[in-house]
């Protein structure tokens, strides 16, 4: 193997020849392979729904993330034990649903006695 123009005896080693080879070779396609996307992530999660996931690489797709941005950000949703496949999408352009107002002070209520009735058991002689 011939020294590269760079200086380096292995044009391998050096930067600049490896980009001009990688911007000299010709491209593959990436194909887009949802299904095949979406059983993996279901195989690796098993706890994460089939529609969740198809339902978050299409409000990805809308938001205008790429195919491969969309690959790499679930695969590595898909390795953390603690990920759930709506964290692709970013926060700032998540369209959650505005909760009931009803359902929020009813939670809240039922907080607030949960509380209450802790302190009133520890009171308790």
């Amino acid at each position: 193997m011939p020294p590269c123009a760079h200086g380096l005896a292995d044009p391998r080693m050096c930067p600049d020849c490896r980009r001009a080879a990688r911007q000299a070779a010709p491209v593959a396609p990436i194909e887009r392979a949802t299904d095949e996307l979406v059983a993996l992530a279901l195989a690796v999660r098993p706890d994460w729904r089939e529609a969740d996931v198809r339902a978050d690489l299409a409000n990805a797709s809308m938001i205008g993330l790429t195919w491969p941005q969309q690959l790499v950000g679930l695969a590595r949703l898909m390795a953390d034990p603690c990920a759930v496949s709506r964290e692709l999408i970013p926060p700032h352009q998540r369209q959650e649903p505005t909760p009931d107002p009803d359902v929020v002070i009813d939670r809240t209520a039922r907080g607030v006695e949960a509380a209450r009735a802790l302190l009133e058991e520890r009171d308790a002689p």
